[in-house]
């Protein structure tokens, strides 16, 4: 049975986005899993493998006794103890496991807004190969965009540490504290502000073929008394999310708790909390791809509630039809 076709410019309620998000996936569910799978899959795996590592390592530092208390304070064996589990933990895997994860999400993005600009252009022949002759044109400049965010969030985070930084040193005592505590919050409600506005940014990037800085301008214009809402989308489909993902997680969750509580002679060695941990990677970045499409529908009904582009093109499409019937006429 021929499927109906999805109209992305059309203003939607909270329920309609979500709703309309559903749809799209269960009715291009093959082409967004194999494409998610094949583009995104080869990093979520390296990722995921490099955090399995980690995860494993931490597991038997924290299960050895490792991280003993030095000092003769509470405030000097917490630091001690600290410094010795953060150095443990910051390791080259540590790093590599980051790096794959944040470029397997950047590519599910990509790969999700490919789709969308394929479906929008012809929706009855969504191929992956159509897919991936998308993503050759908006890699980069989507790639560019999140670099461009990812490095305001980092000028903005590292502003307020030095803040704090300042504060305790010079300060001290509850004081000191008090109002770096004060400080720290109002720079998590900041990032946080930005954070929902600077998500449509992407998207934007990706269907308008702006510049990562036109885009953030544009992303504030669009997201303007629709803050809530938008962080309201962003909420729901992520906890949706974790609920999926967690199934995927299931596996690595009973490793751990089998090493830990040393049950199983099966769970042996680190290598079956590397697998299980890779599993779970990837499951959770192909799921992921809810949230892009979702934030896509957001983006549609912005751009139909501030612009009109669609109810534009219906008018105009209307004129081209009494157009064509006048010419049929003459003849």
């Amino acid at each position: 049975m021929k499927k109906d076709t999805i109209i992305f410019e059309q203003e939607r309620d909270f329920g309609d986005k979500i709703n309309a998000s559903f749809t799209f996936v269960s009715q291009n569910f093959k082409t967004i899993f194999l494409s998610v799978l094949y583009f995104a899959g080869p990093l979520s795996m390296i990722g995921g493998i490099a955090n399995g590592i980690v995860q494993s390592n931490n597991l038997d530092f924290t299960t050895s006794g490792a991280v003993k208390p030095r000092g003769t304070s509470a405030g000097e064996i917490f630091a001690n103890s600290f410094g010795d589990s953060f150095s443990h933990f910051l390791t080259l895997n540590y790093l590599i496991a980051i790096i794959f994860l944040i470029l397997a999400s950047v590519t599910v993005a990509i790969t999700v807004y490919a789709i969308m600009l394929e479906y929008k252009e012809n929706p009855e022949s969504l191929t992956i190969e159509r897919v991936w002759e998308r993503m050759k044109t908006i890699f980069l400049p989507v790639l560019g965009s999140y670099g461009v965010t990812i490095l305001i969030f980092l000028v903005i985070v590292v502003a307020f540490v030095a803040i704090i930084g300042a504060l305790i040193g010079g300060l001290g005592g509850i004081s000191g504290g008090l109002l770096s505590a004060i400080i720290g919050l109002v720079g998590f409600i900041v990032v946080f502000y930005f954070f929902v506005i600077f998500s449509l940014s992407p998207a934007i990037v990706a269907y308008e073929g702006v510049g990562a800085l036109e885009a953030l301008s544009r992303a504030k214009y669009l997201i303007k008394d629709k803050w809530w809402s938008t962080f309201g989308l962003i909420m729901i489909i992520g906890i949706i999310n974790s609920f999926v993902a967690m199934i995927f997680g299931a596996p690595a969750t009973i490793v751990t708790f089998m090493k830990v509580l040393k049950i199983g002679g099966g769970i042996s060695g680190n290598m079956p909390l590397i697998v299980t941990t890779m599993i779970s990677t990837i499951g959770q970045v192909v799921v992921s791809s809810l949230t892009y499409v979702a934030i896509s529908f957001q983006y549609f009904n912005l751009i139909e509630k501030r612009e009109g582009n669609g109810l534009k093109m219906l008018i105009e499409g209307i004129g081209q039809k009494k157009l064509d019937l006048n010419e049929d006429g003459e003849y």
